[in-house]
């Protein structure tokens, strides 16, 4: 029965985790959430993107994208603007403000990083290298499918 309860658990990590991450930005002076934290820095990285796009490469629902964007609007530290090559689509790029936080998150997610791998090496597992091959195992051969194996 160990495996029984894995979903809860891993919906409680990545819960605490965010919930210090939250900590963690606050203490650095950023201004969005933790949960915001990968689309600034792809809209940081890729310097425009769209929703859609950021929705794709993360693999979540459109609409969570979009509230997650909507946030980072209201916030103005991400601005849409119409795409010059097609004016359906819509770009996102940082502001002023989301710019001087980007840098800041870098900063904060490099100290972030060794602390998290102070944090592996202290409970012997590369959660990261972990959590993706457990998700490949998966992707490749459902929980059903391993039950029906049996």
């Amino acid at each position: 029965m160990r495996g029984a309860f894995i979903a809860n658990q891993l919906v409680r990590l990545a819960d605490l985790i965010s919930d210090q991450g939250e900590l963690l930005l606050q203490d650095a002076g950023i201004e969005f959430p933790a949960r915001a934290v990968s689309y600034i820095l792809l809209i940081g990285e890729r310097r425009e993107i769209s929703t859609a796009d950021i929705a794709k490469l993360l693999r979540q629902p459109h609409q969570v994208a979009t509230q997650r964007v909507e946030l980072l609007i209201t916030s103005a530290i991400v601005e849409r603007f119409a795409d010059p090559q097609d004016g359906r689509r819509k770009i996102l790029r940082l502001t002023p403000s989301g710019i001087e936080q980007f840098g800041r998150l870098q900063a904060c997610l490099e100290k972030a990083a060794r602390a998290f791998a102070g944090l592996f090496e202290e409970i012997e597992c590369d959660m990261p290298a972990i959590t993706r091959r457990a998700t490949e195992a998966l992707e490749q051969k459902s929980v059903l499918e391993r039950v029906r194996a049996l």
